[in-house]
C-alpha cells in the first residue's frame, strides 16, 4: 500500500469517528434537554385532567389526583383494547373479499368503548365533585372546562373550532 493510499484512508477513518462521537455527544445533549424541560412541559400544560384541580385547595387536591391515579391502570386497559380494536378494524381494509360493513361495525364498537371508557372516568370525577363546597366545585369546572389535550396527546379528542378552508 502505498503511503498515500495509506493516508487518504487514515483521513477517512479520523473523519467517520469523528462525525459519530459528535452524533453520540448531540445525542446525549439532546436527550438530557428533553428530559430536563419535560416537567416543565408537564407543568404548563400537563395532563388535561390532573390540571384541571391545579387550583383546588391542597386537600382537596390531593384527593382527586388520588382518583385519578387509581383510575389510570382501568383505564389504560380499557384504550389499549380500544386501539386494539381499532387496529384490527383497520387492518381489515386489506382483507379480501373486503367487507365495509364489518369494518364500519367493529370502528362503531371501538368508538362505543372508547365512550365507555371515558364516560366512567367522567362519573366518578362527577362523583367526586359532589363532595366539594360550592366554591371548590366552580373551580373544578372552571379546570375542567379549560382543560383541553395538547395536540397529538394520544388521540385524544379535542374540542377545537372546525378548520375552515381558504
Amino acid at each position: 500500500m502505498s503511503r498515500r493510499t495509506l493516508a487518504i484512508i487514515l483521513f477517512v477513518s479520523l473523519a467517520v469517528n469523528v462525525f459519530l462521537i459528535g452524533a453520540v455527544i448531540g445525542g446525549l445533549v439532546v436527550g438530557q434537554r428533553v428530559h430536563h424541560q419535560r416537567p416543565a412541559m408537564m407543568a404548563r400544560g400537563g395532563q388535561p385532567l390532573w390540571a384541571a384541580a391545579n387550583e383546588l385547595p391542597p386537600e382537596q387536591r390531593r384527593a382527586y389526583r388520588r382518583l385519578l391515579r387509581g383510575e389510570a391502570g382501568e383505564v389504560r386497559a380499557g384504550m389499549l383494547a380500544v386501539q386494539a380494536a381499532r387496529a384490527e378494524a383497520w387492518r381489515g381494509l386489506a382483507a379480501e373479499p373486503f367487507d365495509a360493513a364489518a369494518a364500519k361495525r367493529k370502528l362503531d364498537m371501538a368508538r362505543v368503548q372508547e365512550t365507555q371508557v371515558r364516560a366512567g372516568v367522567e362519573s366518578r370525577i362527577i362523583d367526586f365533585a359532589a363532595t366539594l363546597s360550592p366554591a371548590e366545585r366552580a373551580t373544578l369546572a372552571a379546570g375542567l372546562a379549560e382543560s383541553r389535550p395538547a395536540a397529538g396527546q394520544g388521540g385524544q379528542m379535542h374540542d377545537r373550532q372546525p378548520r375552515r378552508e381558504p
